[in-house]
């Protein structure tokens, strides 16, 4: 059966953006911050686990480390990549926009340790740097053990509509976009809006799954003020 044609008199809605770009100095950059960040948790790590997470103050603790502030200087140059991409036309001409991070921090896992599905507060992007993917899926046929390897998961609001909800052949629309994966590549970043829900498939693997993760707010020299009138 042909795909038929989109409907003129039909709205699609509501798209989510999302950025995904590859890091040009991720090579030099990932082995320094490999270096730093076993140290830091042969430091830190009182009970050896599946997962180890550091503060999310990483930026303050070592703000002279070269590796790490090129690492975010491209994490911030993206946010404003996708932020102005999707606000441009609501920011004021000559106005300052100023991209702060407000927290970022490196997590490992192996020993099928994995994260459950979550959002991120107080900021209005989020991200992910794969420092160290070993042997995460980069597929959807790429399993290990008949699953899906390290992967990280976002999902959609349609996901909220057929939770247990009733299905018919009037809606199976909804179940195609209810998720989209990402398959870790060291010196990959992926930015998205922090009320995104999203989870860390479980890793095994003989190497560490490393990542970076942040929150980020966009900010301004101009005061934002609401329109809260019902119209």
């Amino acid at each position: 059966m042909a795909k038929p044609a989109r409907n003129p008199n039909t709205q699609y809605l509501w798209p989510t953006p999302i950025l995904t770009k590859k890091f040009g100095q991720h090579q030099g950059v990932n082995r320094e911050l490999l270096d730093l960040f076993y140290a830091h948790r042969k430091k830190h790590e009182k009970q050896k686990r599946p997962i180890y997470a550091s503060r999310d103050d990483l930026y303050k603790i070592y703000r002279e480390h070269s590796a790490l502030n090129k690492l975010i200087k491209f994490i911030m140059d993206s946010v404003f990549e996708v932020a102005s991409a999707v606000n441009g036309k609501y920011w004021q001409q000559g106005q300052n926009i100023d991209v702060e991070i407000t927290g970022i921090w490196f997590q490992m896992s192996n020993q099928f340790g994995f994260h459950e599905t979550h959002i991120h507060g107080n900021c209005s992007w989020s991200g992910v740097y794969y420092v160290q993917t070993g042997e995460c899926s980069h597929s959807l046929d790429d399993k290990k053990n008949s699953l899906l390897n390290g992967i990280t998961r976002f999902y959609g609001p349609y996901m909220e509509a057929i939770g247990g909800g009733h299905a018919d052949f009037g809606n199976l629309y909804l179940e195609e976009d209810t998720s989209w994966d990402s398959y870790p590549e060291d010196g990959a970043l992926v930015v998205f809006p922090s009320h995104i829900k999203h989870m860390a498939y479980p890793y095994s693997g003989e190497k560490d799954r490393v990542v970076v993760s942040f929150h980020a707010q966009v900010n301004s020299d101009v005061d934002l003020t609401y329109n809260y009138e019902f119209s």
